[in-house]
Formats: C-alpha cells, structure tokens, sequence
C-alpha cells in the first residue's frame, strides 16, 4: 500500500506514540503554569488593592493631622 516495510511502520507507530506522550505532557505543564499564572495575578490585584487603601489611609491621616495642628495654634 504505502511502500513502508513493516520496521518503517514500526518506527513510525513509536515516534507518533512518543509524540503524543510529549505532546500531552506539554498539556499537563502548561495547565499547571496557567493555574499558577491565575494565582500570582489574583496576588497582584490584591497587592494593587492593599497598596492603594495604604495610600488613602496615608492622604486621610495626613489630613486629619494637618487639621490637627491647625485647630491647636
């Protein structure tokens, strides 16, 4: 049919074989680096969230001092 001796064809089941290990192998990692990518963003928005509430805390008790200081003159 295809011209192959049977030690051709034999070889070719094994590197389609092999190939199909590597390629869901590849699958499993990068799902994990994708699951792992989601956690780190998730940690960076909050890291975002907390950042930006210590600079408005900061902006009000600044301003509450500053009224502070004025008032006791």
């Amino acid at each position: 049919m295809s011209g192959m001796t049977d030690f051709e064809a034999g070889q070719l089941v094994g590197l389609v074989t092999e190939l199909t290990n590597k390629v869901t192998e590849l699958t499993s990692t990068m799902d994990k680096i994708e699951k792992r990518m989601a956690k780190q963003e998730l940690q960076l928005a909050k890291g975002k969230g907390m950042a930006a509430g210590a600079v408005i805390l900061a902006a009000m008790l600044g301003g509450v001092s500053s009224y502070l200081m004025g008032h006791i003159k």
